[in-house]
């Protein structure tokens, strides 16, 4: 843990609070689930990207690019990151550079070469609740997350949670009422919709999986997330709390634009800290 992390621990599980960029390869450690690096000041131009994604100026069509090197990821934000007349020259420039530098962090924590980039521009929805990411059996388990822009991320302590089981059956009916509020949606039924809404709506306020269900916290807009998927044959089970962090995105709010990226390879070995990685 680095000197200006804070943490809270359940079932050996940690989720460390860091001012020090450093502190996000803590997340090798096998107790830590999470590690969030909050830094003490943003550079100047993250409110000048805020303004620009408020005004429909710097927009990023949801976009997946799997198995990508550096060099190609750097190549596709060169070609697709969104020009305007109305911002400076050097905010394109300086947003590219800062996602090129979560790539390697990625690849100094995992040893990957190859990245799954997921980049967007969206409002926020009510679609998806509290839930974990998953990873096929055997993958790399690291994933990170940077807002750049609108409300932050939500996620709950571990201590909080009764038992997987109580939310796993949160997410199941979640689920359901999402899937049945689409339908209804596109069968022009107004009043089914309405009252799908709102009985989803009790179901994120009463968070029946949490012993204090008001007690949610916050990843600001800006802060650098490093956390553990699930890997997906343990989904649905029983599982410990310390495997999965539970998290959501924002519901109202702001336009967020957001990178997550994560290794798009199978595991490599690897030295503490992800320094001298060498592949089989």
């Amino acid at each position: 843990m680095t000197a200006n992390a804070v943490s809270t621990r359940s079932d050996e599980a940690l989720i460390l609070l860091t001012d020090e960029e450093q502190g996000l390869y803590e997340i090798e450690s096998p107790m830590v689930q999470a590690v969030i690096y909050i830094p003490r000041s943003l550079p100047h131009w993250f409110e000048e990207l805020a303004e620009a994604v408020r005004k429909g100026e710097f927009r990023v069509p949801r976009t997946v690019i799997p198995r990508a090197s550096r060099d190609e990821i750097d190549a596709w934000l060169e070609n697709n990151l969104p020009t305007s007349t109305h911002t400076s020259t050097d905010l394109r420039s300086l947003v590219k550079t800062d996602i090129l530098t979560l790539v390697d962090h990625v690849g100094m924590i995992s040893g990957a070469t190859r990245f799954m980039l997921r980049i967007l521009t969206a409002a926020p929805n009510t679609e998806c609740g509290f839930h974990v990411d998953t990873v096929p059996p055997g993958a790399n388990p690291w994933g990170l997350l940077r807002v750049y822009t609108g409300a932050g991320t939500e996620f709950v302590d571990p201590a909080n949670v009764t038992s997987m089981a109580d939310f796993y059956r949160y997410l199941s009916r979640r689920e359901r009422l999402t899937r049945e509020r689409r339908v209804a949606s596109d069968d022009g039924d107004k009043n089914s919709c309405e009252l799908l809404q709102r009985e989803m709506e009790q179901l994120d306020s009463e968070r029946t999986f949490l012993r204090r269900p008001n007690d949610i916290q916050v990843a600001p807009a800006g802060s650098i997330t490093v956390f553990k998927h699930l890997d997906v044959s343990l989904h649905w089970s029983n599982h410990a709390k310390s495997m999965a962090w539970i998290h959501s995105s924002p519901m109202a709010g702001d336009t967020r634009f957001l990178v997550n990226l994560s290794p798009d390879e199978p595991p490599h070995f690897r030295s503490r800290r992800g320094r001298g990685a060498t592949a089989h």
